[in-house]
């Protein structure tokens, strides 16, 4: 990554087409684009992003906080070379990012007041992309009307699903976050003898069904399985987890349950997701509706993204397109656990050699749809891929 550098360009008063280059016609200036991230989160997706602007040819800038910048989810992908502007404060990232002059301007998160005022204040030179993680704000806020008229802006989400929520009121792009590293991540030991699933993200029972899998767990326990143990990620002081903790060591499954702390850098959070078998999104339409609408789940992008299968909802897979290569289950998560520790080592290989081909088919889909998301709302929209 480069330090971050200044520049004391400011964007014109009026919307226009960039400013072509001074340099001779047989030499094209190389496009620049900013990424903004200003909150203490979803670092994560922004690799996908700089990978695929890269790609078309950018100059990417990345502006973000310090929390992202010491937890550095580029710590896999030293290929990705963007310039990295970072401050103190979201209101210093957004001062900063509205000074400058781009070709093109992406919102990571396009949410809160701050971040809507300042896209609206980039709008008025330069075309923006702005990613919306929750698809109910564009119905339900007046504020985002501004950004569905604009025809220089352009709303994206994180799986296709989420944009038919709002389709009747604008269309989005999609984009599919699964890069997260360009180099070998490092593993775990294996437990001799056991195959890994793991809950990743923040522990929180309001968007994951903890209650489920401990009882699967209890269940395979009575069944006399030890071939199996689950780690839960977001391990806090919180009373929820402390409550779930305790419900774990009285079923007597403490042996087969591993945590790892809330806020873990992404060194660690990559180092556990290369070196398990499952992952369990644990939500149904039923428990957590809102990411079957309007929210799409962080957990299958981290199976895709390091080929780890998911044993998911029926549901959740079908819009993912991955029943074929998901343990799926209704309410019967246990079933679906069985499934996938009976499977032999030769299936389970299999099964991450066909989910690498999805992981390289999401990347397509990602990339035509920023190249086509940038056509629509940029003059400057001649990019070839490298």
């Amino acid at each position: 990554m480069h330090e971050a550098v200044s520049s004391d360009r400011r964007p014109t008063a009026d919307w226009s087409a960039p400013q072509q280059s001074r340099l001779s016609p047989a030499v094209k200036a190389q496009p620049r684009c900013a990424i903004v991230e200003c909150y203490n989160r979803h670092d994560e997706v922004y690799l996908t992003t700089v990978h695929l602007m890269q790609r078309l040819g950018y100059d990417v800038h990345v502006f973000n906080v310090w929390r992202n910048r010491i937890k550095n989810s580029f710590v896999h992908a030293p290929g990705l070379r963007p310039t990295i502007h970072t401050a103190a404060t979201s209101k210093q990232v957004l001062n900063r990012v509205a000074r400058e002059r781009f070709d093109l301007v992406i919102f990571n998160t396009l949410e809160g007041k701050s971040v809507l005022e300042c896209a609206q204040q980039v709008l008025g030179s330069t075309p923006i992309l702005g990613f919306i993680h929750n698809g109910s704000f564009i119905g339900s806020m007046p504020e985002y009307q501004p950004f569905v008229a604009n025809p220089h802006c352009k709303l994206m989400v994180l799986a296709p699903y989420v944009a038919n929520h709002f389709a009747h009121i604008a269309r989005a792009g999609s984009m599919y976050p699964i890069f997260f590293f360009d180099r070998e991540v490092p593993r775990m030991a294996r437990t001799p003898g056991k195959r890994r699933f793991c809950v990743q993200g923040y522990f929180d029972p309001k968007r994951r069904h903890y209650e489920l899998l401990l009882e699967a767990m209890k269940k395979l326990r009575a069944e006399g399985r030890e071939d199996f143990e689950v780690y839960v990620m977001g391990r806090s002081l919180d009373k929820r987890f402390r409550d779930f903790a305790r419900q774990i060591r009285e079923a007597g499954l403490s042996d087969y349950v591993r945590y790892t702390w809330k806020g873990i850098g992404y060194g660690s959070y990559y180092r556990l997701l290369n070196s398990i078998d499952f992952v369990l999104p644990l939500i149904s339409p039923e428990s957590h509706p809102n990411y079957f609408k309007s929210k799409s789940t962080s957990s299958i992008a981290a199976a895709v993204g390091f080929n780890a299968v998911p044993v998911a909802h029926e549901k959740l897979a079908e819009y993912y397109s991955i029943s074929d290569i998901a343990f799926t289950y209704t309410t019967d998560l246990l079933s679906a656990m069985r499934r996938a520790l009976d499977i032999s080592d030769a299936e389970l290989a299999a099964l991450r050699v066909r989910l690498q081909g999805t992981k390289d088919q999401y990347l397509r889909h990602s990339l035509d749809q920023l190249q086509q998301a940038i056509t629509e709302v940029s003059a400057r929209a001649r990019v070839t891929v490298n």
